[in-house]
């Protein structure tokens, strides 16, 4: 019998964008055409797979991941930003297991109200919307927006701000985040541990312990970090 070989970690990018509403900031998020393969009608930031030429003139892994955050902000949404205008507050790599697999750099940008026009591709994307932090977290839990777990935490790190500029200010103070989850089962229901975890490193969600995890319910994503005793700061933390 063969056995397949794990599958390549491709490397990736993805943006934040942020803008300033009338009384809060606004996050722009796209949504997925149903078709696609990988996360296919989910409502997720600009971002994609870093391509060759993205690096061609890079000297660092991060330096090509700026480049095709760049590019794909442009292509998918028409919003142009500069590389040095990105502030890095986290990096996710997908569980083992998944049948794609991305090491994605996550970036954050604020863009001036009247730059903020967004031109969709109609072929990975096919709508976008401008949400605050809270309206996005409650379409989630209503059913109507189906987000990420990455997704998710990274607009619980902006559900205190209502100023788009001190919300990146902050993700520039707070140090980037590096995280691999790993698939686990708790009730017949799917479980994604983090780094200090009773269960992580087991991948046993039923560890006595330490929860640093996210759920997975009928009511959306939750995500739990039970406090001291993780050791590890809590992702939607921007203090």
């Amino acid at each position: 019998m063969s056995i397949s070989p794990p599958p390549e970690i491709r490397l990736a990018a993805t943006v934040l964008i942020v803008r300033q509403g009338a009384d809060e900031l606004d996050v722009l998020l796209l949504r997925r055409n149903a078709q696609l393969a990988f996360a296919g009608g989910a409502w997720v930031f600009p971002g994609g797979a870093v391509d060759t030429a993205d690096g061609l003139h890079s000297a660092t892994e991060e330096q090509a991941a700026r480049v095709a955050a760049v590019r794909e902000a442009q292509e998918e949404c028409g919003i142009v930003l500069r590389p040095e205008q990105l502030a890095h507050f986290a990096h996710w790599t997908t569980p083992t297991g998944e049948k794609r697999r991305f090491a994605t750099w996550f970036f954050a940008a604020v863009v001036p109200s009247d730059a903020s026009d967004v031109l969709i591709d109609e072929g990975e994307i096919h709508e976008y919307r401008w949400l605050s932090p809270k309206a996005i977290l409650t379409a989630h839990a209503s059913g109507e927006l189906n987000i990420m777990p990455p997704t998710y935490i990274t607009v619980k790190l902006l559900e205190p701000f209502r100023s788009a500029e001190k919300a990146i200010a902050a993700l520039v103070q707070r140090k980037p985040f590096w995280v691999t989850p790993k698939v686990s089962v708790e009730n017949g229901k799917p479980v994604l541990l983090y780094p200090g975890d009773a269960g992580y490193i087991t991948n046993q969600a039923k560890t006595l312990g330490p929860r640093h995890r996210t759920l997975f319910s009928e009511s959306g994503l939750q995500y739990i970090h039970s406090g001291d005793d993780v050791g590890v700061v809590a992702m939607d933390d921007c203090e």
